[in-house]
């Protein structure tokens, strides 16, 4: 999984070398992406928001706004805790299942 500054993510299959989707929901540079340690999902960060992809086939699954500044770094443990951070030094913990922004510290 790649993300960059042309808005875009692209998973890959690397036996072959070869893109396999091409996904195009956000608006601005994509900044940051973790894979779930325990399903085959992913978030992306951006300076417009987080969302939720399925990895197998790329599908859209659920935006997570909250942030007032871009995404710089996210991170999911074990215990589906995500963990984002923006630009302002901001911290957002989310329910990784459900979306929900449970605790802010700016």
């Amino acid at each position: 999984i790649t993300g960059g500054y042309d808005n875009m993510i692209r998973t890959w299959d690397l036996a072959a070398g070869k893109c396999m989707a091409t996904l195009t929901n956000h608006k601005k540079a994509v900044r940051c992406l973790c894979a779930n340690p325990r399903e085959y999902s992913f978030i992306s960060g951006a300076a417009d928001n987080l969302k939720k992809w399925q990895t197998r086939d790329g599908k859209f699954l659920r935006n997570l706004s909250g942030h007032n500044s871009i995404v710089n770094a996210v991170a999911v443990n074990e215990d589906g805790v995500l963990v984002s951070g923006g630009d302002n030094g901001s911290l957002h913990f989310w329910d990784y299942e459900t979306g929900y922004s449970f605790q802010q510290m700016d």
